[in-house]
Protein backbone atom coordinates (compact mmCIF):
# COMPACT_ATOMS: atom_id res chain seq x y z
CA UNK A 1 0.00 0.00 0.00
CA UNK A 2 1.17 3.16 -0.96
CA UNK A 3 0.78 6.45 1.47
CA UNK A 4 -1.59 8.13 -0.75
CA UNK A 5 -2.06 11.13 -2.79
CA UNK A 6 0.41 13.66 -0.16
CA UNK A 7 0.20 13.61 3.47
CA UNK A 8 -0.98 17.53 4.22
CA UNK A 9 -4.44 17.18 2.99
CA UNK A 10 -4.66 13.83 5.60
CA UNK A 11 -2.86 15.43 8.30
CA UNK A 12 -4.70 18.91 7.88
CA UNK A 13 -7.99 16.77 8.33
CA UNK A 14 -6.57 15.02 11.46
CA UNK A 15 -5.82 17.69 13.18
CA UNK A 16 -8.82 19.54 12.82
CA UNK A 17 -10.46 16.69 14.25
CA UNK A 18 -8.01 16.59 17.03
CA UNK A 19 -8.88 20.73 17.56
CA UNK A 20 -12.22 19.84 17.70
CA UNK A 21 -12.28 18.66 20.86
CA UNK A 22 -10.96 22.08 22.11
CA UNK A 23 -13.92 23.79 20.61
CA UNK A 24 -16.68 21.40 21.42
CA UNK A 25 -18.98 22.79 24.67
CA UNK A 26 -18.05 20.81 27.72
CA UNK A 27 -21.08 20.54 30.20
CA UNK A 28 -20.56 19.91 34.34
CA UNK A 29 -21.24 16.42 34.84
CA UNK A 30 -24.22 16.97 38.00
CA UNK A 31 -23.40 13.99 39.78
CA UNK A 32 -20.75 10.95 40.29
CA UNK A 33 -20.81 7.81 38.10
CA UNK A 34 -19.56 5.93 40.79
CA UNK A 35 -17.20 3.11 39.74
CA UNK A 36 -16.66 4.25 36.09
CA UNK A 37 -13.29 4.68 34.94
CA UNK A 38 -13.32 6.85 31.51
CA UNK A 39 -10.59 5.11 29.77
CA UNK A 40 -9.94 8.24 26.92
CA UNK A 41 -9.53 11.64 28.45
CA UNK A 42 -7.26 14.49 26.74
CA UNK A 43 -5.66 16.65 28.50
CA UNK A 44 -3.53 19.85 26.91
CA UNK A 45 -0.87 21.65 28.19
CA UNK A 46 -0.81 25.82 28.29
CA UNK A 47 2.16 25.63 25.76
CA UNK A 48 0.12 23.56 23.08
CA UNK A 49 -2.87 25.36 23.80
CA UNK A 50 -1.28 28.76 23.15
CA UNK A 51 0.52 27.10 19.63
CA UNK A 52 -2.79 26.42 18.93
CA UNK A 53 -4.28 29.40 19.10
CA UNK A 54 -1.26 31.13 17.20
CA UNK A 55 -2.29 29.05 14.40
CA UNK A 56 -5.85 30.78 14.16
CA UNK A 57 -8.04 28.01 16.77
CA UNK A 58 -10.35 29.04 18.63
CA UNK A 59 -11.41 27.89 21.78
CA UNK A 60 -14.70 27.77 23.01
CA UNK A 61 -13.98 27.77 26.94
CA UNK A 62 -11.24 29.08 29.42
CA UNK A 63 -7.71 27.33 29.23
CA UNK A 64 -8.37 25.53 32.71
CA UNK A 65 -10.78 23.38 30.66
CA UNK A 66 -8.15 21.74 28.56
CA UNK A 67 -5.44 21.89 30.81
CA UNK A 68 -6.20 21.68 34.52
CA UNK A 69 -6.67 18.28 36.30
CA UNK A 70 -8.67 19.43 38.94
CA UNK A 71 -11.40 20.50 36.38
CA UNK A 72 -11.22 17.70 34.10
CA UNK A 73 -11.46 15.64 37.32
CA UNK A 74 -14.56 17.72 38.23
CA UNK A 75 -16.27 17.62 34.70
CA UNK A 76 -15.35 13.94 34.27
CA UNK A 77 -16.46 13.35 37.71
CA UNK A 78 -15.72 9.41 37.68
CA UNK A 79 -13.31 7.64 40.38
CA UNK A 80 -10.72 7.07 37.22
CA UNK A 81 -9.76 8.40 34.63
CA UNK A 82 -6.59 7.31 31.90
CA UNK A 83 -5.10 10.97 30.68
CA UNK A 84 -3.96 11.05 27.20
CA UNK A 85 -0.68 12.89 26.36
CA UNK A 86 -0.86 15.04 23.11
CA UNK A 87 2.62 14.69 22.45
CA UNK A 88 2.52 13.13 19.18
CA UNK A 89 1.50 16.18 17.07
CA UNK A 90 4.54 17.71 17.15
CA UNK A 91 6.17 15.25 14.98
CA UNK A 92 4.26 16.96 11.40
CA UNK A 93 5.70 19.39 9.77
CA UNK A 94 1.84 20.33 8.62
CA UNK A 95 1.30 20.92 12.09
CA UNK A 96 4.13 23.67 12.26
CA UNK A 97 7.61 21.83 11.69
CA UNK A 98 9.25 22.68 15.07
CA UNK A 99 13.34 22.83 15.66
CA UNK A 100 12.81 21.83 18.87
CA UNK A 101 10.19 19.03 18.42
CA UNK A 102 11.07 16.30 20.73
CA UNK A 103 12.25 19.22 23.46
CA UNK A 104 8.16 19.98 23.25
CA UNK A 105 7.33 16.28 22.97
CA UNK A 106 9.04 16.14 26.50
CA UNK A 107 7.36 18.41 28.13
CA UNK A 108 4.01 17.67 26.84
CA UNK A 109 4.48 14.05 28.19
CA UNK A 110 5.87 15.34 31.83
CA UNK A 111 3.03 17.54 31.86
CA UNK A 112 0.53 14.79 31.46
CA UNK A 113 2.25 12.79 34.21
CA UNK A 114 2.92 15.96 36.68
CA UNK A 115 -1.57 16.06 36.41
CA UNK A 116 -1.35 12.09 37.38
CA UNK A 117 1.11 12.67 39.94
CA UNK A 118 -1.59 15.60 42.00
CA UNK A 119 -3.92 12.79 41.85
CA UNK A 120 -2.30 9.38 41.65
CA UNK A 121 -5.38 7.39 42.79
CA UNK A 122 -7.66 9.03 39.89
CA UNK A 123 -5.86 9.49 37.46
CA UNK A 124 -3.16 6.70 34.74
CA UNK A 125 -1.09 8.92 32.49
CA UNK A 126 -0.82 7.57 29.02
CA UNK A 127 2.72 8.73 27.20
CA UNK A 128 2.45 10.07 23.71
CA UNK A 129 5.10 9.18 20.51
CA UNK A 130 5.25 9.45 17.18
CA UNK A 131 6.63 6.07 17.01
CA UNK A 132 8.06 6.32 13.24
CA UNK A 133 10.80 9.24 15.12
CA UNK A 134 14.41 8.09 16.22
CA UNK A 135 13.63 9.37 18.98
CA UNK A 136 10.27 7.44 20.23
CA UNK A 137 11.87 4.40 22.28
CA UNK A 138 14.04 6.70 24.27
CA UNK A 139 11.17 8.76 24.98
CA UNK A 140 8.83 5.61 25.79
CA UNK A 141 11.56 4.81 28.27
CA UNK A 142 11.89 8.22 29.85
CA UNK A 143 8.06 8.30 30.25
CA UNK A 144 8.78 4.54 31.89
CA UNK A 145 12.13 4.91 34.13
CA UNK A 146 11.60 8.95 35.13
CA UNK A 147 7.72 9.86 34.67
CA UNK A 148 6.41 6.30 35.46
CA UNK A 149 3.72 6.67 33.41
CA UNK A 150 0.81 4.12 33.57
CA UNK A 151 0.49 3.47 29.38
CA UNK A 152 1.25 4.60 25.73
CA UNK A 153 -0.76 6.37 23.30
CA UNK A 154 -0.33 6.05 19.19
CA UNK A 155 -2.00 7.80 16.53
CA UNK A 156 -1.74 6.36 13.69
CA UNK A 157 -3.64 9.04 11.59
CA UNK A 158 -1.88 11.82 13.21
CA UNK A 159 1.41 10.54 12.66
CA UNK A 160 0.39 9.18 9.25
CA UNK A 161 1.72 5.50 10.38
CA UNK A 162 1.33 2.65 7.61
CA UNK A 163 1.54 -0.91 8.88
CA UNK A 164 2.41 -1.67 5.06
CA UNK A 165 5.31 0.22 5.04
CA UNK A 166 8.11 -2.40 6.17
CA UNK A 167 10.12 0.37 8.25
CA UNK A 168 6.84 1.74 9.87
CA UNK A 169 5.89 -2.01 10.75
CA UNK A 170 9.17 -2.81 12.35
CA UNK A 171 9.07 0.89 14.33
CA UNK A 172 5.23 -0.05 15.42
CA UNK A 173 6.23 -3.54 16.68
CA UNK A 174 9.21 -2.03 18.25
CA UNK A 175 7.22 -0.34 20.46
CA UNK A 176 4.34 -3.38 21.15
CA UNK A 177 7.53 -4.92 22.20
CA UNK A 178 8.60 -2.47 24.58
CA UNK A 179 4.91 -2.33 26.06
CA UNK A 180 5.19 -6.17 26.50
CA UNK A 181 8.61 -5.74 28.24
CA UNK A 182 7.12 -3.40 30.83
CA UNK A 183 3.58 -4.65 30.87
CA UNK A 184 2.31 -1.21 30.18
CA UNK A 185 -1.54 -0.81 28.03
CA UNK A 186 -1.27 0.34 24.60
CA UNK A 187 -4.41 2.70 23.32
CA UNK A 188 -4.02 2.76 19.78
CA UNK A 189 -6.16 5.17 17.20
CA UNK A 190 -5.55 2.50 14.09
CA UNK A 191 -6.92 4.40 11.11
CA UNK A 192 -4.67 6.26 9.38
CA UNK A 193 -7.21 8.09 7.31
CA UNK A 194 -5.77 5.75 3.69
CA UNK A 195 -9.10 4.50 1.62
CA UNK A 196 -8.00 0.74 2.20
CA UNK A 197 -6.85 0.58 5.26
CA UNK A 198 -8.78 -2.28 7.24
CA UNK A 199 -8.29 -5.78 6.70
CA UNK A 200 -5.02 -5.78 5.40
CA UNK A 201 -3.95 -3.98 8.24
CA UNK A 202 -5.63 -5.86 10.75
CA UNK A 203 -3.94 -8.75 9.23
CA UNK A 204 -0.54 -6.89 9.77
CA UNK A 205 -1.13 -6.16 13.13
CA UNK A 206 -2.00 -9.97 14.46
CA UNK A 207 0.59 -11.79 11.71
CA UNK A 208 3.68 -9.62 12.22
CA UNK A 209 3.62 -8.16 15.59
CA UNK A 210 0.72 -9.54 17.94
CA UNK A 211 1.52 -13.42 16.85
CA UNK A 212 4.75 -13.88 18.10
CA UNK A 213 4.43 -11.07 21.05
CA UNK A 214 4.60 -11.58 25.01
CA UNK A 215 0.87 -10.65 26.70
CA UNK A 216 -0.07 -7.25 25.91
CA UNK A 217 -2.90 -4.86 26.64
CA UNK A 218 -4.20 -3.45 23.40
CA UNK A 219 -7.30 -0.92 23.72
CA UNK A 220 -8.05 0.15 20.21
CA UNK A 221 -9.86 4.12 19.99
CA UNK A 222 -12.76 4.51 18.44
CA UNK A 223 -13.55 1.29 17.74
CA UNK A 224 -10.52 1.45 14.88
CA UNK A 225 -11.64 4.32 12.96
CA UNK A 226 -11.49 7.68 13.13
CA UNK A 227 -15.45 8.50 15.13
CA UNK A 228 -18.54 7.67 14.40
CA UNK A 229 -19.94 4.62 12.59
CA UNK A 230 -20.08 4.51 9.11
CA UNK A 231 -19.34 1.44 7.00
CA UNK A 232 -15.43 1.63 7.21
CA UNK A 233 -15.74 1.20 10.43
CA UNK A 234 -18.01 -1.67 10.36
CA UNK A 235 -15.95 -3.55 7.67
CA UNK A 236 -13.14 -2.52 10.14
CA UNK A 237 -14.78 -4.98 13.13
CA UNK A 238 -16.11 -7.19 10.80
CA UNK A 239 -12.33 -8.10 9.76
CA UNK A 240 -11.06 -7.73 13.25
CA UNK A 241 -13.98 -10.12 14.89
CA UNK A 242 -13.31 -13.07 12.15
CA UNK A 243 -9.84 -12.91 14.05
CA UNK A 244 -10.69 -12.93 16.99
CA UNK A 245 -13.06 -15.58 16.86
CA UNK A 246 -10.33 -17.95 14.42
CA UNK A 247 -6.89 -17.18 15.57
CA UNK A 248 -5.37 -18.87 18.58
CA UNK A 249 -2.74 -16.68 19.24
CA UNK A 250 -4.70 -13.60 20.16
CA UNK A 251 -5.83 -15.44 23.37
CA UNK A 252 -2.72 -14.63 25.23
CA UNK A 253 -3.69 -10.37 24.73
CA UNK A 254 -6.43 -8.42 26.34
CA UNK A 255 -7.65 -6.63 23.37
CA UNK A 256 -10.87 -4.05 23.77
CA UNK A 257 -12.08 -1.84 21.79
CA UNK A 258 -12.77 1.94 22.82
CA UNK A 259 -16.09 2.80 22.18
CA UNK A 260 -15.20 6.52 22.81
CA UNK A 261 -16.59 9.32 19.79
CA UNK A 262 -18.49 6.11 18.00
CA UNK A 263 -22.34 6.61 19.28
CA UNK A 264 -22.16 10.83 17.96
CA UNK A 265 -25.55 12.30 18.28
CA UNK A 266 -24.11 15.16 17.12
CA UNK A 267 -21.78 16.36 13.86
CA UNK A 268 -18.52 16.45 14.41
CA UNK A 269 -16.97 18.18 12.04
CA UNK A 270 -16.81 15.88 9.07
CA UNK A 271 -17.99 13.19 10.84
CA UNK A 272 -21.70 13.34 10.66
CA UNK A 273 -24.34 12.25 13.76
CA UNK A 274 -25.81 9.03 13.60
CA UNK A 275 -29.35 8.24 12.27
CA UNK A 276 -31.39 6.18 14.31
CA UNK A 277 -31.10 2.55 12.44
CA UNK A 278 -27.57 3.55 12.94
CA UNK A 279 -27.41 3.56 16.41
CA UNK A 280 -29.70 0.17 16.45
CA UNK A 281 -26.95 -1.41 14.29
CA UNK A 282 -24.52 0.25 16.24
CA UNK A 283 -26.13 -1.95 19.14
CA UNK A 284 -26.26 -5.01 17.17
CA UNK A 285 -22.13 -4.86 16.66
CA UNK A 286 -21.82 -4.04 20.55
CA UNK A 287 -23.33 -7.32 21.38
CA UNK A 288 -21.35 -9.46 18.79
CA UNK A 289 -18.10 -8.19 19.87
CA UNK A 290 -19.38 -9.08 23.73
CA UNK A 291 -19.63 -6.12 26.25
CA UNK A 292 -16.05 -7.83 27.45
CA UNK A 293 -14.61 -6.89 24.75
CA UNK A 294 -15.72 -3.36 24.95
CA UNK A 295 -13.96 -0.07 27.47
CA UNK A 296 -15.97 3.00 28.31
CA UNK A 297 -14.48 6.14 27.32
CA UNK A 298 -15.40 9.77 26.25
CA UNK A 299 -12.66 11.34 24.51
CA UNK A 300 -13.23 14.33 26.86
CA UNK A 301 -14.18 17.08 26.13
CA UNK A 302 -16.02 15.62 23.30
CA UNK A 303 -18.21 14.51 26.06
CA UNK A 304 -18.17 14.23 29.77
CA UNK A 305 -18.68 10.31 31.31
CA UNK A 306 -22.69 11.81 32.31
CA UNK A 307 -23.65 13.18 28.38
CA UNK A 308 -22.28 9.83 27.07
CA UNK A 309 -23.60 7.12 29.01
CA UNK A 310 -27.09 9.10 28.68
CA UNK A 311 -26.41 8.56 24.51
CA UNK A 312 -25.44 4.90 25.29
CA UNK A 313 -28.97 4.32 27.29
CA UNK A 314 -31.03 6.32 25.40
CA UNK A 315 -29.99 6.05 21.61
CA UNK A 316 -28.33 2.93 21.50
CA UNK A 317 -30.68 1.36 24.21
CA UNK A 318 -28.17 -0.70 26.38
CA UNK A 319 -29.64 -2.83 28.82
CA UNK A 320 -29.08 -1.71 32.17
CA UNK A 321 -27.27 -5.42 32.70
CA UNK A 322 -24.77 -4.62 29.03
CA UNK A 323 -23.85 -1.41 30.80
CA UNK A 324 -23.07 -2.88 33.66
CA UNK A 325 -20.80 -5.32 32.04
CA UNK A 326 -19.46 -3.05 29.78
CA UNK A 327 -18.28 -0.67 32.48
CA UNK A 328 -16.46 -3.29 34.41
CA UNK A 329 -13.94 -3.74 31.21
CA UNK A 330 -10.73 -2.20 32.37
Amino acid sequence: MKLGRGRGPILLRVFRSIVLLCVTAVSLAANPTGALTDGHVHILSPELIKIWKGLGIPFSRPDEYYSDIDVILRNTAVRRIDLISMAHVFSSEDFGGFKNERELVEKENSFVAAARDKHPQKVRAFCSVDPLREYALAELGRCRTQLKTDGIKLHHNANQVYLTVPEHLEKVKKVFEFAAANKLPILMHFDNSHRRFGKPDIDLLIGSILGDLGPVELRIALFGTSGGFSQRTRGFLNAFIEKLNTDPKLDKHKITFDISAVALDKDSEDIRKLTDDEFAVLARYIRRLGLSRIAFGTDYPLYTPKEYMDILRRRVKLTEREFNLMLKTK
